[in-house]
């Protein structure tokens, strides 16, 4: 769909085969198809389909000052954005796009548009703190194995105790079975020992004691350990404790390849809004991605015991991306440099993040 920069929707636009399609002049009057990626917050649609955003409106006011007409493209990932702008299927693109040397082979980039990089978002509540991570923690293959073998072994001690006291009881079998299973949990897990009168019942008392010692020791050490691994595991202060870590960020974005560069190996999500449910469910301990896009995410959510991890790492910039040779570039640098030295870039920077300001 293909809307005007006013955001009024007009009918689907096919654009032209790269090897067909003439570049844009940008003569005075002209309209412009310029591809655009959801990226809050510097492009959004709201309710009404209108397109909204840091980039959105910086771009409409380079286009005001040299009379140009948008037709807005939307794409949903920004590696096929790019490859629309380098393949001359649209004139330029703007959102989130970091000016990486892997791209500047393939597009002309404008000057930069805004400083980023790349920043942590993780739990703001240590996990050790947490009841319900903690519960989360507890539901795991390890302590099903011991719950399993628990059974089983309640249910050896039910069957002796039952045969044991075949002669002298009335009751019948699966009355004395859970009887025996009832007194094996009593002694092995509580300790109770009660008195047992024949010798035979007393050696099954002893040794089931012994067991279930053994048994709680070895159960209890195994929980403590997985709660305390856990937890240690959420302690994210920085770059440096990632390795290990269970990391998710955006499927192509720089911050894949910063972190696959640097010996960690990231969850990958359609969109960074896909990827903030996960950690706030505990699948992962951290998110990694644009620190702009992370700190409006925090601005935006104040109930969400999230923050940012440590301070911002491997430093971008973003640019807007033309085909490689469009004279547009020129154009738009020259009104970058206007709204700089008007206070317009800095006014519209405000408006989008002022708790960078």
């Amino acid at each position: 769909m293909v809307f005007l920069a006013a955001g009024m929707p007009t009918a689907p636009a096919q654009a032209a085969p790269a090897a067909n399609r003439p570049m844009a002049t940008g003569a005075a009057g002209s309209t412009l198809t310029i591809g655009i990626k959801p990226l809050e917050p510097f492009v959004e649609k709201d309710a009404t389909g209108t397109f909204t955003g840091f980039s959105i409106d910086l771009w409409n006011d380079i286009a005001r000052r040299n009379r140009w007409k948008t037709a807005y493209v939307w794409y949903d990932d920004i590696k096929s954005l790019v490859e629309s702008a380098r393949n001359n299927t649209i004139d330029g693109a703007i959102s989130g796009i970091s000016m990486t040397a892997e791209r500047e082979q393939q597009v002309d980039f404008s000057y930069p548009m805004f400083d980023a990089g790349l920043q942590i978002l993780a739990a703001d509540t240590p996990a050790g703190l947490d009841l319900s991570h903690q519960l989360r923690n507890l539901i795991s293959a390890s302590t099903g194995r011991y719950l399993v073998v628990l059974l089983l072994m309640l249910v050896a001690a039910g069957a002796v105790t039952a045969v044991v006291t075949r002669s002298n009881s009335r009751q019948r079998w699966p009355r004395r079975m859970a009887d025996g299973m009832f007194r094996a949990a009593a002694i092995g897990l509580a300790g109770d020992v009660g008195h047992p009168q024949r010798t035979a019942l007393k050696a099954i008392t002893l040794v089931w004691l012994v067991a279930g010692l053994v048994f709680v020791a070895l159960f209890t050490a195994s929980v403590t350990t997985q709660l305390t691994v856990k937890s240690i595991r959420t302690g994210i202060t920085g770059v440096s404790d990632l390795p290990g870590k269970r990391v998710v960020t955006v499927r192509g974005s720089t911050a894949e390849n910063y972190l696959r560069h640097h010996d960690v190996t990231p969850r990958l999500a359609p969109s960074i809004d896909a990827a903030y449910p996960l950690l706030r469910r505990g699948d992962v301990d951290a998110v990694v991605f644009d620190s702009p896009v992370l700190q409006h995410h925090i601005d935006s959510a104040h109930d969400n015991k999230e923050s940012l991890a440590g301070p911002v790492f491997e430093p971008e910039e973003y640019g807007i991306a033309f085909p490689t040779g469009s004279v547009l570039r020129k154009k738009v640098n020259g009104a970058l440099l206007q709204m700089h030295a008007d206070g317009t870039y800095e006014e519209l920077r405000r408006h989008y993040f002022a708790s960078r300001s």
